[in-house]
């Protein structure tokens, strides 16, 4: 367990809320209504986004109702509605746990009662129904969703999945996406050559822009895509270090000879070849390769991810509490400070 995922747990017990690691969010009812907390960005983990579905009759929060709870709640640095979704986030970036504790419990409360005193009651985000709600993930999205609704959603989306499974992947097109994305990495090797860099960046940006190339233009990114990928990368690498190879001779050699940057790209094998640079020449060929190793395979991870979390409906914490919604109790039990 990292520390951060360890943190959120002991953050979620002391609060009588329950932490899902699948979804990286912490859950439970407040007061009774059913809340949401988790980091929309993993580089700050203690700058929170908490939700909740609420409404009230004709009542939308107005600029003046937003700043009074903005000013009267320290923690906060943002409110906002849309439709039935009440959404806080936190000015806590803090490390110290028992500080972090401390600002999400005060949110709490006072959020529950803000929400309480102009009679807004616990709906549906989706239908706005006032009924039981649990926590789902669509794809980044964290949903508040009635039994109703959520199964909607993941019959919807099944058949979006099957219909993406069925849809043929467009080769042509992921081709010239992938040859486009390994442009941008021959720029990269290029400029961080001349400024005098063989970075691991060039490599990551070469990988990660073929992969996605391929993924965006030929509709998904399959074990052909993959492979076809590999050898634009692996040609498209090539040809970045033997550009920068060229420009560096043109202009190091260009009080000597006279060529230029296109005639040194044809002339680099006879000239490696000529005074013994073989090594050093593949060297940075093989480096720049590894660099897009590191790139890719992650970023196939990525992809790969993404695709099969694509039109999936899952219920937050639903390796806790496998029962759903039938083991889901809206009061406000085991949830005080």
């Amino acid at each position: 367990m990292s520390k951060i995922t360890d943190n959120y747990t002991n953050l979620a017990a002391a609060i009588g809320f329950t932490y899902d690691a699948f979804t990286n969010t912490i859950y439970g009812t407040r007061n009774g209504y059913e809340i949401l907390i988790y980091a929309t960005d993993q580089r700050y983990p203690y700058l929170f986004t908490i939700t909740t579905a609420a409404r009230s009759a004709n009542v939308t929060l107005g600029k003046d109702e937003i700043s009074l709870f903005k000013k009267s709640v320290a923690p906060a640095a943002a409110m906002t509605q849309k439709d039935s979704l009440i959404t806080v986030v936190t000015k806590n970036n803090s490390n110290k746990q028992e500080k972090v504790r401390e600002n999400v419990q005060y949110i709490l409360d006072a959020l529950t009662a803000f929400l309480r005193e102009r009679n807004f009651t616990p709906c549906c985000q989706t239908c706005g129904a006032s009924t039981q709600t649990v926590g789902f993930m669509l794809k980044d999205a964290r949903l508040h969703l009635c039994a109703d609704c959520a199964a909607r959603a993941k019959s919807e989306n099944e058949v979006k999945a099957q219909e993406r499974d069925r849809k043929s992947v467009n080769i042509i097109g992921g081709i010239i996406g992938a040859l486009v994305g390994s442009l941008i990495g021959v720029a990269c090797i290029v400029i961080l050559g001349q400024l005098g860099y063989v970075a691991v960046i060039s490599g990551i940006v070469m990988g990660y822009c073929t992969l996605k190339g391929f993924d965006k233009l030929g509709g998904k990114l399959t074990a052909v895509g993959i492979v076809i990928s590999c050898v634009i990368m692996i040609a498209m690498t090539y040809f970045g270090n033997r550009l920068d190879w060229s420009i560096s001779l043109a202009s190091e050699l260009r009080d000597y000879v006279d060529l230029s940057v296109f005639e040194w790209f044809r002339a680099v094998p006879a000239f490696v070849e000529e005074f013994d640079m073989k090594g050093d020449y593949f060297a940075s060929f093989a480096q720049q390769m590894l660099f897009v190793v590191i790139g890719a395979i992650p970023t196939v991870i990525s992809i790969s991810k993404d695709q099969k979390n694509l039109n999936r409906v899952a219920q937050i914490g639903y390796m806790q509490n496998a029962g759903g919604f039938s083991g889901f109790s809206s009061d406000n039990s085991g949830n005080n400070f």
